[in-house]
């Protein structure tokens, strides 16, 4: 892999790791953004840009999915799609999840990352951290229009009886995942999850610049939609020319 920086035309997006900084009006500051063309992230010499027609999205990929699994989570009620880049057998060594509606849109407990203020923000982090199974939780900038949250997976867990309120032990990890969240433009609220042993730079950059190129397509017309309204058009045209035909 070589740094590369980001084209402008394709990625319009930047993410900071940093974590939330709040002005006098109880907003963000926007001092940590970085212009585009200054950003350098670890990427393969030759992105792969995946586009999933059946949940509307596009995104950049380090190379070509092995395998795209729909709908692999348990629970039935999460759209989106598993990418794989590597496995073995039923094993995923490499992979992203990608959730189109990973929240409720009218959730109340999750803060408008972009226009929230600190404290209801402060809560749902720490929410994140204390019940929701995360180690590090932090605001991060997807856009320059656009936050959300980045999170890890904790490596242990205490593990306390319900009964007595008392820690009977730690329960530790098999291995620890990334997760972007962020509302897009559209208003889909999206989850992008990393699937990897390796937490080098190198991978993690990949994973930001992934989720950094990611488009919300939601609001765009299919190839098969476009395709059947060509098929439509040319029908009716043809009946067109018929009736016109029967009337001389």
């Amino acid at each position: 892999m070589r740094k590369i920086f980001l084209l402008a035309t394709l990625l319009t997006m930047i993410l900071s790791a940093t974590a939330f900084a709040a002005e006098e009006d109880d907003k963000f500051s926007d001092e940590a953004f970085t212009p585009v063309d200054e950003l350098e992230v670890d990427q393969p010499d030759e992105v792969y840009v995946y586009t999933s027609e059946d949940f509307q999205y596009t995104i950049t990929c380090p190379i070509k999915p092995l395998a795209v699994v729909q709908n692999p989570w348990q629970d039935p009620s999460k759209r989106g799609e598993m990418l794989v880049f590597d496995a073995d057998g039923w094993n995923i060594r490499y992979a992203y999840y990608i959730c189109v509606n990973a929240w409720d849109p009218d959730d109340k407990t999750v803060p408008d990352f972009n226009k929230g203020g600190t404290a209801a923000i402060g809560s749902y982090l720490s929410d994140l951290k204390n019940n929701g199974g995360f180690g590090d939780a932090k605001v991060v900038s997807i856009t320059k229009n656009n936050r959300g949250v980045y999170a890890v997976t904790a490596a242990s867990f205490e593990v306390t009886n319900k009964e007595t309120g008392e820690v009977e032990g730690e329960f530790v990890a098999d291995r620890q995942d990334l997760y972007t969240f962020f509302r897009s433009p559209q208003g889909r609220c999206i989850s992008i999850q990393l699937v990897t042993p390796d937490f080098s730079k190198t991978f993690v950059n990949t994973y930001r610049g992934s989720v950094m190129s990611f488009v919300d397509n939601s609001g765009k017309k299919s190839k098969k939609d476009k395709k059947n309204k060509d098929k439509q058009d040319k029908k009716d045209k043809k009946d067109k020319k018929d009736k016109e035909k029967d009337k001389k």
